[in-house]
């Protein structure tokens, strides 16, 4: 999993081959350490982002 930044206390990520089918370019964000149920943004063509919150996310 490839940190993008740590904005202290959170991680800004991605996972590679994520999904099937793969889903839109998104990053997680997650306070800690990454987990499977952080917050999504997904960026969309038109360059604006859509945040789903998935889950807590456990420090």
């Amino acid at each position: 999993m490839p940190q993008i930044f740590r904005i202290v206390p959170y991680s800004i990520y991605f996972w590679s081959n994520e999904s099937d089918p793969l889903e839109p370019i998104h990053v997680h964000i997650s306070e800690g350490r990454a987990t499977s149920n952080a917050t999504k943004i997904w960026i969309t063509s038109t360059g604006k982002t859509v945040i789903k919150v998935l889950g807590e996310n456990p420090g």
